[in-house]
């Protein structure tokens, strides 16, 4: 009996000794490796330790400066290779995404939308919500993303 009351005051030691080992999180905000964006008011990506928090992006081609023309398909698109660029600066993929939002401008435009989004993330699908809201500069579609480093 003493030996079981020893080990269980020992267990009770461990566990609160473990609980009181809580570690701050690392919290990096992240500018845009893009020349264009540095000004901007908000980080292109915001770690959490393993947790990469990307800014929404629309189908804004950043070099050229105007959304990508040829409706939901191209925005969609060009929405998405944005967010593949971020990612790839951080050393992540497309595979590493958990996590996505889509917003559209228009319902309507779901399954176009849904047609090209289907031919970026095939594999290691992400958990995905998306709604209609009205979007800045025009656009049809604004998709932010949570990436995980594995």
């Amino acid at each position: 009996m003493k030996n079981y009351l020893k080990i269980l005051f020992l267990v009770s030691l461990l566990i609160q000794l473990g609980c009181q080992k809580e570690q701050t999180p690392l919290v990096k905000h992240h500018k845009s490796h893009e020349e264009s964006r540095q000004n901007v008011p908000f980080s292109d990506a915001v770690q959490v330790d393993n947790l990469y928090f990307l800014t929404g992006q629309i189908g804004k081609n950043h070099t050229t400066g105007k959304i990508a023309e040829g409706g939901i398909e191209a925005e969609t698109e060009q929405a998405i290779l944005n967010i593949k660029d971020v990612l790839e600066y951080h050393k992540l993929t497309l595979n590493d995404v958990v996590k996505c939002t889509v917003i559209l401008a228009d319902i309507n435009d779901f399954s176009k939308m849904n047609g090209i989004y289907r031919s970026f993330f095939k594999e290691n699908l992400p958990a995905r919500t998306t709604f209609a809201a009205n979007l800045v500069a025009g656009a049809k579609i604004e998709i932010e993303v949570v990436a995980a480093r594995k």
